[in-house]
């Protein structure tokens, strides 16, 4: 679990390193859409605006550094992305 604050006090991404698929973050409440995280838009509902543009940055860094796979969980066009489990889990 990676401390990403911004979005909430205590927001957190997840990574998930698997066997075949490789690093997959998994963003949580991080963005509400690809948009915003590719921009660096933080919604004004966002309860730090500044530490939720740290936090695009953190996740981007460490996205290249492990060459991870970013989920926006709340963007439909990501949440089908990876395969349903349990192949997901592969």
């Amino acid at each position: 679990m990676l401390n990403t604050p911004g979005h909430t006090l205590g927001h957190h991404v997840l990574l998930v390193k698997l066997p075949r698929t490789g690093n997959v973050l998994l963003s949580g409440d991080l963005a509400h859409f690809r948009e915003n995280y590719d921009n660096n838009v933080a919604t004004g509902f966002n309860s730090n605006r500044v530490e939720t543009l740290a936090s695009f940055d953190r996740v981007k860094q460490i996205a290249a550094n492990l060459k991870a796979t970013v989920i926006i969980q709340h963007d439909p066009r990501d949440v089908d992305k990876p395969p349903a489990f349990p192949a997901s889990a592969k």
